[in-house]
């Protein structure tokens, strides 16, 4: 089976429903998008590219060229302890909070 990828921004627009640029998908866009993707690919199964990273948890990978938009797929989870820190504090979590999480990367994690 090969997986479809679908851009996040471009897809909420051709299946006609109000997405902010930099916003959540609400459950009737979610609903939308995946009428679109079965009607027009003939699948259920996709990945939703560049979602908008201020609407994800700290600990997902930013996108390589543009941060605004994350690898949102719990596979591209951040494993760089000093990444996974920034991205803490620059969204105002107290890293001491998650300290045994971003220390437990220091010594290992498997990659998937």
């Amino acid at each position: 089976m090969e997986l479809l990828k679908v851009q996040f921004l471009c897809c909420s627009q051709e299946a006609g429903v109000h997405v902010e640029p930099m916003g959540d998908l609400s459950t009737e866009a979610e609903k939308k998008l995946g009428e679109l993707v079965r009607d027009k690919y003939d699948t259920e199964f996709y990945m939703l590219c560049r979602y908008p990273s201020a609407v994800r948890p700290f600990y997902t990978m930013p996108c390589s060229d543009d941060p605004l938009y994350s690898y949102s797929f719990d596979v591209f989870r951040v494993h760089d302890p000093e990444l996974l820190t920034s991205q803490a504090k620059a969204r105002r979590i107290d890293v001491n909070t998650t300290a045994t999480y971003i220390d437990s990367l220091r010594y290992g994690t498997a990659l998937f």
